[in-house]
C-alpha cells in the first residue's frame, strides 16, 4: 500500500535543475491533507493493487518557493509558480504534486511533471488528444488520478495535471 517517492526538488530532475531540498527524504503535509492522500491511495488500490500514487512534492519552504520564482520571473513560465511573498498551498502543507505508477513504474500522463506547456493543462484534454499532443491512455490515467484525489477531498489546478490542493483543513 505504499506510495512511490520521487521528490523532484530533492534532486536535479526539475525545472530549476538543482537540488533545493538537500538531503530531505520525507514528505510533509498538513495532517488533514495527509489523511486525504492516504484515502486516495486506498481507493486506487481497490481499483487495481498494482497502482500507486507517485509523490513529486508536498510541503515546500518559502525559501524554495523563492528559488523557483527567481528561476521564472519575467518569463511566460511565471504563471506556473506562486510568488514567494504571498506563497501558495504548498507552503502551508495543503498541496501535493502526484502522478500514477503501475507496478512501480510511472504511467503515461501526457507530459512530464513540471511541464510548463498546454500539455499539462486539464481544461482541454480531449482537444489535446485530438491534436495528438497527449495520448488517449494519458487522458485515461489523468482521469483516474483526478477521480481518486477529488473523491478524497482534493481540488484540481487547471494548469497542472499533477497538482492537487486540500483547502478545508482544521488548524
Amino acid at each position: 500500500d505504499s506510495f512511490v517517492g520521487d521528490l523532484r526538488y530533492a534532486g536535479t530532475r526539475n525545472f530549476v535543475g538543482k537540488n533545493m531540498y538537500g538531503s530531505l527524504n520525507g514528505v510533509y503535509l498538513h495532517p488533514d491533507a495527509a489523511k486525504s492522500l492516504i484515502e486516495a491511495q486506498k481507493a486506487l488500490k481497490k481499483i487495481d493493487v498494482n497502482y500507486s500514487i507517485i509523490i513529486y512534492d508536498a510541503a515546500r519552504p518559502r525559501s524554495v518557493q523563492r528559488t523557483m520564482w527567481n528561476a521564472v520571473k519575467g518569463t511566460s513560465d511565471a504563471q506556473y509558480v506562486a510568488r514567494p511573498e504571498r506563497g501558495g498551498c504548498h507552503n502551508y502543507g495543503v498541496a501535493v504534486d502526484v502522478g500514477l505508477a503501475y507496478a512501480g513504474k510511472p504511467v503515461d500522463m501526457g507530459s512530464s511533471f513540471d511541464d510548463f506547456t498546454e500539455k499539462a493543462h486539464i481544461t482541454a484534454e480531449e482537444t489535446l488528444v485530438k491534436q495528438g499532443k497527449i495520448s488517449r491512455e494519458a487522458l485515461k490515467n489523468r482521469r483516474l488520478l483526478r477521480r481518486v484525489m477529488t473523491e478524497a477531498g482534493y481540488k484540481t489546478y487547471r494548469r497542472e495535471w499533477w497538482h492537487f490542493e486540500r483547502y478545508r483543513v482544521k488548524y
